[in-house]
């Protein structure tokens, strides 16, 4: 079965482009466009990875990894915060609250699915389930 990754950001071209290298390395992309509609999704598809832009409408990643986090159904998911920001500040904070890791935007093809395999490898993925 192919891991599930849920990407939250209100960007369309983010969509388009990360959508597509995730789908063609092998996995089942969910797209949401707000932090909040990202938690709820998350609920309701308990996604391997979940994968969220910092600033968006409605609930930014930080509020809305809080509550991911803070959720029985959902506290195990590991969340990479993906951004244009990028300050120490930044990444401190996304650490803090639970974010698994971070990515700054633009990212390369090679770092994001590194990144995103190291994650899923640990919840007990290996590259040849994806």
């Amino acid at each position: 079965m192919k891991p599930i990754i849920l990407l939250v950001d209100d960007s369309l071209m983010i969509h388009r482009v990360v959508g597509q290298i995730l789908t063609e390395a092998g996995f089942k992309v969910l797209k949401a466009y707000n932090g909040k509609k990202g938690y709820d999704m998350a609920k309701t598809w308990k996604p391997d990875l979940i994968i969220m832009d910092i600033e968006m409408p409605e609930m930014n990643s930080i509020e809305s990894t809080t509550l991911i986090k803070s959720d029985p159904i959902t506290s195990t998911i590991p969340t990479i915060i993906f951004t244009s920001l990028g300050s120490e500040d930044d990444i401190k904070l996304a650490y803090k609250t639970g974010a698994k890791g971070f990515l700054n935007k633009p990212v390369s093809k090679d770092d994001l699915l590194k990144t995103v395999q190291e994650l899923l490898d640990k919840k007990g993925y290996s590259s040849t389930n994806a």
